[in-house]
């Protein structure tokens, strides 16, 4: 399954996948390092990784960052 197949799916906590993609860029001054939303390791966001934005009802959307199509799928299935 490609990240795009997760638009439009739910995650476990109610909010629907707006965008996947891979990515690998980040903006200077921002931060550089993030951790995975599924299983909590460090991200070098330089480094090639998962986005997943989420869009919710209340507050906005919400940028995820993930290891691989792995914890994407892990994490969206709240194993």
């Amino acid at each position: 399954m490609t990240l795009r197949e997760y638009v439009g799916r739910r995650h476990p906590n109610g909010a629907t996948v707006a965008h996947a993609a891979t990515q690998y860029r980040w903006s200077p001054g921002n931060r550089t390092h993030s951790e995975c939303s599924n299983c909590d390791a460090e991200l070098e966001l330089s480094e090639r990784h998962a986005l997943i934005t989420l869009s919710v009802e209340i507050g906005g959307d919400e940028r995820h960052h993930l290891c691989d199509k792995r914890c994407v799928a892990a994490w969206l299935t709240d194993e």
